[in-house]
């Protein structure tokens, strides 16, 4: 039974909600297929035709009868060639063969192709001699791709919600599909807030630390094809977050911030939203990242990522970025974590009644087995412990003792981004 810590949402429970309560944005623009690269797709792209076009080779060599290689006795003359883009025109006389590429059309009455190394050609390749263990392996169709094996006409051959990979671009391109009707990008106003931030490249101030949180935040957004614009540092002031966030409420989709959400004297930001707009949720039920907030301010999302910048990645990959994606229209599947079961290398206590996020890495052990270890320290405030990591461990809520061992669940990074 899950023990839940009173006034915290569940992560998987706070994202449907937030599916439900935030829409899918309808903004689209049809893109070259160039530009295309990791968008969401948000039209069905239907065959116009099938995919090969006509039945053809798929080794180079020879394409011949198949009832005639029974009375094959010598040589079998070599009438003509079919190319990738030239096709023999006609049909195979009876006993003959056809000098034929990878690609090219079979020729009418041809059913099968014995590839080049399986015969010896003449030396100006007028006829070919095929040896009867070779004739006795060959199968009718053998070497033969057919009209529509890969895609027929009319097949839907990307769905609406895809997250655009090569590969899809390819199939879109082989259809013939200059563009394609994709998501708009979102675009997204970020700043960090916090008196004793500075910026990379000035003076440190006595106590003070430099900001790395933006620049998560801004590569996150990036990495999944949102516009940002980099409000940078804001002050603690009640006045200066107000217009600051009111301002970019108006032209952006997404207002995105890191610090100022919890409870403290200084956390002003979910004053000033609940000033400009509203509060729609806050506190998840995770470690870390706990106080992550979602308001809006009119039409535009805003979301406040505690200051912790490990906080910050954790939550931003699990929480904020599936929200991202679903309002630009991806279908959930892209938005879930890959998970893979591996054995835990270490001994683990807890007891936060919280969803759990160890950073984490994969060895191979003696036995040729893979076992993840996690970095030496829990603490959100230590971002080089990211930077070591390679993925992720989830550990449940109701898990109160992890041993060595035991099955956990690891969630490579590279999955989430």
């Amino acid at each position: 039974m899950q023990n839940i810590k009173p006034g915290l949402t569940l992560l998987s429970d706070a994202l449907e909600i937030a599916f439900s309560e935030v829409p899918v944005a309808q903004h689209i623009e049809e893109r070259p297929l160039t530009d295309c690269y990791g968008a969401v797709l948000r039209e069905d792209v239907m065959a116009g035709f099938s995919v090969p076009s006509v039945d053809n080779s798929a080794m180079d060599g020879y394409a011949v009868r198949f009832a005639d290689l029974a009375t094959v006795d010598g040589t079998m003359p070599v009438v003509g060639t079919s190319l990738a883009g030239h096709p023999y025109l006609g049909t195979v006389p009876e006993g003959t063969a056809i000098r034929i590429a990878t690609g090219a059309a079979i020729p009418g009455g041809a059913d099968c192709v014995i590839i080049q190394e399986n015969v010896i050609a003449d030396q100006d390749e007028t006829g070919i001699e095929i040896a009867g263990d070779v004739v006795a392996r060959t199968r009718r169709h053998q070497n033969i791709r057919w009209a529509g094996e890969d895609i027929k006409k009319g097949d839907v051959v990307l769905r609406a919600g895809m997250v655009l990979r090569p590969q899809d671009i390819a199939i879109a391109a082989g259809q013939g599909r200059a563009g394609l009707k994709v998501a708009r990008p979102l675009r997204v106003a970020v700043f960090s807030t916090g008196d004793e931030l500075a910026k990379p490249g000035d003076p440190l101030p006595p106590g003070g630390i430099y900001d790395s949180n933006r620049f998560a935040m801004i590569g996150m957004l990036r990495d999944i094809g949102c516009q940002v614009t980099d409000l940078g540092l804001l002050a603690d002031d009640f006045d200066v977050l107000a217009t600051a966030i009111g301002d970019a409420a108006q032209n952006h989709d997404v207002v995105m911030t890191s610090g100022g959400v919890s409870v403290g004297k200084a956390d002003l930001l979910k004053p000033v939203v609940d000033k400009l707009g509203e509060i729609t949720a806050w506190k998840l039920a995770i470690k870390p990242g706990k106080p992550l907030m979602r308001g809006r301010i009119g039409q535009c999302l805003v979301i406040g990522l505690p200051g912790n910048p490990v906080s910050v990645l954790v939550s931003g990959l699990l929480y904020v970025l599936p929200l991202l994606r679903h309002m630009m229209g991806a279908e959930r599947s892209w938005s879930e974590p890959v998970r893979i079961p591996v054995r835990a290398g270490f001994d683990f206590q807890r007891g936060t009644g919280r969803r759990e996020w160890l950073r984490a890495r994969l060895i191979q052990t003696d036995d040729g087995e893979f076992e993840a270890v996690a970095f030496s320290s829990t603490s959100s405030g230590m971002l080089s412990s990211m930077v070591w990591a390679e993925g992720l461990i989830e550990i449940p809520e109701n898990c109160g003792k992890l041993s060595k061992g035991d099955q956990v669940l690891y969630l490579p990074l590279r999955g989430l981004q």
